[in-house]
């Protein structure tokens, strides 16, 4: 009797021993499985981390490829427009003269085969220039002092300071002024004997 419920009393024991035993191991693994997703997603963070630094710079060097490339453009641009206006002031003498003699000629020379030949060949030089972005300077608005030289002045019934004739054709390319035109400024009528007196009288 006493050897049975010594041996029950093992049992017991050996039961609750073993449920300690499971208790325990469950508690390990559960704790171990917490480490490794804690641990997992450290590494998903860094990585993560990593990789919106190496986006950040891919913008960045994308960003200074393409401000060097329209830095480069620019200046690409600048230099032919300088080169197109070094090349406008030594031709548009000549485009002067070409047009001087158009305007003495006279309307049987213009209608000529010749003539008209003359005419196409300036029809085709303008096309040109205007291809390249050469323009004449507009003189519709007024006296200008930064597109306009003023080398003659005329009291008239127009408006002071309206351009009443063009003496010679100023050009731009763009927003650069290549020459002025030189123009004839209308005064106000007795504005023009003033300025002769006060002159005079200076002297």
């Amino acid at each position: 009797m006493v050897d049975r419920d010594r041996r029950e009393e093992i049992e017991d024991d050996d039961r609750i021993l073993v449920e300690d035993t499971g208790e325990s191991l469950d508690s390990a693994l559960e704790e171990e499985e917490r480490s490794a997703i804690a641990a997992a997603e450290e590494k998903l963070k860094s990585v993560q981390n990593d990789l919106e630094e190496l986006k950040e710079r891919h913008l960045r060097k994308l960003a200074e490829f393409e401000n060097l490339r329209k830095r480069s453009e620019r200046e690409k641009a600048e230099s032919r427009r300088l080169a197109l206006a070094d090349l406008a002031r030594e031709f548009l003498p000549v485009v002067d003269s070409f047009e001087r003699a158009l305007s003495h000629a006279s309307s049987a020379d213009l209608e000529s085969d010749f003539g008209q030949g003359i005419l196409l060949i300036h029809r085709q030089l303008t096309d040109l220039w205007r291809k390249h972005g050469l323009r004449e300077v507009d003189t519709a608005g007024g006296f200008d002092p930064n597109l306009h030289e003023a080398v003659a002045t005329e009291e008239s019934a127009e408006p002071a300071n309206t351009v009443l004739e063009v003496l010679r054709k100023g050009y731009m390319i763009g927003d650069r002024l290549i020459r002025p035109a030189l123009v004839k400024v209308a005064l106000r009528p007795g504005e023009g004997s003033d300025e002769n007196r006060s002159e005079e009288e200076s002297r």
